[in-house]
């Protein structure tokens, strides 16, 4: 099966990918507008255009879980304790799901210390405190041993409703830590959420997290990056269109082995049958990233501040022998291929000192395009 895991495995180390200069290319799509970036920026007037923005949160249902749902007048997103998973994202003007779902009646839940089955897969999670299994590095907990998808995606989280937002928080079981995420809805089209990270020890606690939405695609759909996002680092394909791991190549358009160029920022049918893996190594100026649907004139972009979180990852999933699926995954991190062992190599104060705190946020913006 070479599913979501799997694509994370083309390669085992990191240690020696050389860096290149990012190269000229053609101009990049950017966001429409902006979302608002501030630390009190989810405070954000709750009257746009005359209408009320003032979202309705509710407890709700999903499959055979217990959700809390929050929704205005344009937006809906539902989440599940388990992960504190976003398992729906809706733009209710045209009834448009962004989040992969899984197919199975019942909700399938994951475990603590397994890794993330191919029909568990779907929604939104965090990965932390690191992607891929490794053991963790440094005094005092130097050999531990941190689970793949790491601890909090499989964690189940405490969940307060305020009158307009959701406060989810759950706490480390092998590193002494604490995660919380706020989620408001600053706009009538945006999602927010609002990261606390706190060390509850007395030695620091290096991490790395990712954001780890699974978008449905279609044929056609796009992906939107920043313009300084011109080389890219593979991480493996199953058609060897982007080299091996390690192989860097120009994005958007690159060139095979065998001369023939491919636009990577488009998504192709199911019938590709192909995986595919890479980051972008240099540290980002600007922090966003999206998706263009062109069927539904709908854009998603996600926006966070790069100066905490400076990676971007895409994976990318059309029609996969053995697994079908058909998705891709952009992924904002503090440190790109996926492993806490290797991260320090590219953000070396991804660390949270002893007794202190980070913050940060990712925010859902739905645009027509």
């Amino acid at each position: 099966m070479f599913g979501v895991t799997l694509l994370r495995s083309f390669g085992r180390s990191n240690r020696h990918l050389a860096r290149k200069q990012p190269l000229a290319g053609p101009d990049h799509h950017q966001p429409k507008s902006s979302l608002l970036s501030g630390s009190g920026a989810a405070e954000a007037s709750l009257h746009v255009r005359g209408k009320s923005l003032m979202p309705n949160v509710r407890d709700g249902r999903y499959k055979d879980q217990a959700s809390i749902v929050l929704e205005n007048e344009m937006t809906r997103a539902e989440f599940v304790a388990q992960g504190a998973r976003m398992v729906s994202l809706r733009d209710k003007r045209i009834e448009h799901e962004f989040l992969f779902q899984q197919e199975e009646a019942k909700y399938v839940s994951g475990r603590y210390g397994e890794p993330m089955a191919n029909n568990q897969a779907a929604g939104y999670d965090d990965m932390f405190p690191t992607i891929g299994e490794c053991f963790y590095q440094h005094f005092p907990w130097k050999g531990t041993l941190l689970p793949g998808h790491g601890e909090v995606s499989s964690l189940y989280w405490d969940m307060v409703k305020g009158e307009t937002s959701l406060t989810m928080s759950c706490r480390g079981v092998r590193l002494p830590y604490k995660l919380t995420r706020r989620v408001t809805m600053p706009a009538e089209n945006q999602l927010r959420f609002d990261y606390k990270l706190e060390n509850l020890s007395s030695f620091p606690i290096s991490y790395l997290w990712s954001a780890h939405p699974i978008l449905r695609v279609e044929e056609g759909a796009r992906i939107l990056l920043p313009e300084e996002c011109r080389v890219a680092t593979s991480g493996g394909s199953l058609s060897g269109r982007i080299g091996r791991f390690g192989h860097q190549f120009t994005w958007p358009v690159c060139t095979d082995e065998r001369g023939n160029k491919h636009d990577l920022s488009l998504i192709r049918s199911p019938s590709a049958h192909d995986g595919t893996s890479y980051f972008f190594i240099d540290r980002l100026k600007h922090g966003w990233c999206g998706m263009k649907y062109p069927s539904v004139n709908r854009t998603l972009t996600l926006s966070f501040p790069p100066e905490t979180v400076p990676f971007i990852g895409v994976i990318l999933g059309e029609g996969i022998i053995g697994d079908p699926r058909f998705l891709a995954l952009l992924e904002p991190c503090t440190a790109p291929f996926g492993r806490l062992d290797n991260a320090h190599q590219y953000m070396a104060d991804a660390q949270i000192p002893a007794a202190g705190a980070k913050e940060w946020f990712l925010a859902f913006s739905i645009e027509s395009a």
